[in-house]
């Protein structure tokens, strides 16, 4: 690689930058897994640069293909996704659905397992459902899936 490791051991290195550029740096069948939380296409602006839903798989459709050149034949990227209400809809966003079908269908992956993460430690939360908010939302539960 072109780029200066972070840090690195006798085990690897650890690189800091734009993921995307990184990954042009990287052979073709080099990888065996990649699992990554990439930011999510949430409502508001966040100051890392998230997108929004009807934006969101052409924005990490570049990353997916990437990350399928530099996988390995047998790997495997783990991808958590998270999810998001609809504005001004009593309804979830299903962006990371179009996700999954976009790296499936147009870049080649293909499903070996899907899960969610419910974490009950995460601290309340106001949700928009139509013309009522509702004042907290304790249980979170997030989607993510494994493709290969």
């Amino acid at each position: 690689m072109q780029s200066t490791p972070l840090y690195h051991t006798a085990k690897g290195e650890a690189y800091v930058g734009n993921s995307l550029e990184l990954l042009t740096e990287l052979p073709d069948n080099c990888i065996d897994l990649v699992m990554t939380s990439p930011p999510f296409a949430l409502r508001r602006q966040k100051s890392y640069g998230n997108v929004e839903e009807t934006e969101y798989v052409q924005w990490i459709k570049p990353f997916g293909q990437e990350v399928f050149r530099v996988l390995k034949e047998s790997g495997s990227l783990v991808l958590d996704l998270g999810g998001a209400y609809r504005s001004g809809v009593p309804s979830r966003s299903l962006y990371n659905f179009r996700v999954l079908l976009a790296f499936c269908d147009e870049i080649g992956f293909q499903l070996a397992e899907d899960f969610y993460w419910f974490n009950p430690a995460k601290l309340p939360s106001p949700i928009e459902l139509g013309q009522q908010t509702k004042a907290s939302c304790k249980g979170f539960c997030q989607h993510g899936m494994v493709v290969e």
